[in-house]
């Protein structure tokens, strides 16, 4: 199945050889865990993952079409 995948602030690296839009093909019953591992984020790298504009956690079971954002923490004040 096809997914949209991008990557932000210091994690855009693992994101940046993607086509245009982010497409990622990836196996039916895939989750935000195992997407995160082909694309090689570190397995001890913080990282906030949203599905379709939604909070979601690394077990999440991802379906056609959907857009995957992860990002570092954020901080400031």
């Amino acid at each position: 199945m096809i997914i949209s995948v991008k990557g932000y602030a210091s994690l855009k690296q693992f994101t940046a050889h993607l086509l245009a839009g982010g497409t990622l093909t990836v196996p039916d019953n895939a989750t935000v865990a195992s997407v995160l591992e082909k694309l090689q984020v570190p397995s001890d790298s913080e990282v906030i993952t949203m599905i379709n504009g939604r909070h979601c956690i690394v077990n999440h079971i991802l379906r056609p079409g959907d857009k995957l954002v992860f990002f570092p923490p954020l901080e400031g004040g």
